[in-house]
C-alpha cells in the first residue's frame, strides 16, 4: 500500500509543493502512515533519481531542480518485500519509470528487488497489452500504477478491494497534469486506463469489465 503523485508539464515547474503534498498524505492520509521509504524521479535538462528507506516526514528533502516530469512515491510495505532501497519506488528501467499502489500476485525474472510492483513493471515492459489482459485473472487487491515510457504517461486504476483507498485523481491545469492517490481533480474510474501524451492530451478507456470477479 502506498501514496504517490506524478506531474507532467509543458514547462518546468518547482517539484517541492508536490513533494510536500506527498509528505502530508504519507504521514496523515488514508491508511496512514506510509513509513517504508520514499523516492523521487525528475526529468528536465537532466534526470534526478533519489530514494531513501526512511519515512519521508523524517527526511531532509533535497533541493531538487525544476522539472517537466516528476514521479514521487511513499511506500507502505506488505507482508513480503522488506524495507530496502531496492524495494523503494519509483522503479527505472530502459528509460521507463514506474510506481504502483496495491498487491498483485505476479512472477518475473530479472528484478533488482523483491516487490510484486517491480515484477509487474518488468512484465509490462516485456508485453504491455498481454500483461494488462492477464491481470483480469490474477490475484490482486489493486494494480493501480503510473508509468512513463516513450514520452507518454500510462495511468491504470484497477482495484478489486478498498476502492476508496485505491483511488487515483487526475487534475488538468493549463500547462500541467497532476496524478495523485489523494487530492482534488477528477477521480479516474475504476477499471480504466488513461494515456497522456506530451501535449497533455488525455485518452481514457475501460480495459476491464464491470462484472465482479
Amino acid at each position: 500500500m502506498c501514496r504517490f503523485i506524478a506531474v507532467m508539464a509543458k514547462s518546468e515547474f518547482d517539484p517541492y509543493p508536490y513533494i510536500e503534498q506527498l509528505r502530508e498524505t504519507a504521514e496523515h492520509g488514508k491508511s496512514h502512515p506510509h513509513p517504508d521509504g520514499w523516492g523521487v524521479w525528475l526529468k528536465a535538462r537532466n534526470v534526478v533519481y533519489h530514494r531513501e528507506t526512511a519515512p519521508i516526514w523524517e527526511s531532509h528533502i533535497p533541493a531538487f531542480p525544476r522539472a517537466k516530469i516528476m514521479f514521487a512515491h511513499a511506500r507502505k510495505k506488505g507482508k513480503g518485500a522488506p524495507v530496502a532501497i531496492e524495494n523503494v519506488h519509483p522503479f527505472v528501467r530502459r528509460g521507463a519509470v514506474f510506481m504502483h499502489n496495491g498487491f498483485v500476485k505476479v512472477d518475473a525474472e530479472g528484478t533488482d528487488g523483491e516487490t510484486d510492483s517491480e515484477k509487474l513493471f518488468v512484465n509490462l515492459l516485456r508485453d504491455f497489452d498481454g500483461t494488462l489482459r492477464a491481470l483480469e485473472n490474477t490475484e490482486l487487491t489493486s494494480a493501480n500504477f503510473v508509468m512513463y515510457r516513450d514520452g507518454k504517461l500510462y495511468v491504470l486504476r484497477y482495484a478489486l478491494k478498498s476502492e476508496d483507498y485505491y483511488s487515483i485523481y487526475l487534475k488538468k491545469e493549463s500547462d500541467k497534469i497532476i496524478i495523485a492517490t489523494e487530492g482534488d481533480g477528477e477521480l479516474v474510474p475504476n477499471r480504466h486506463l488513461c494515456i497522456i501524451d506530451s501535449e497533455l492530451n488525455v485518452e481514457c478507456r475501460q480495459v476491464f469489465p464491470d462484472t465482479p470477479r
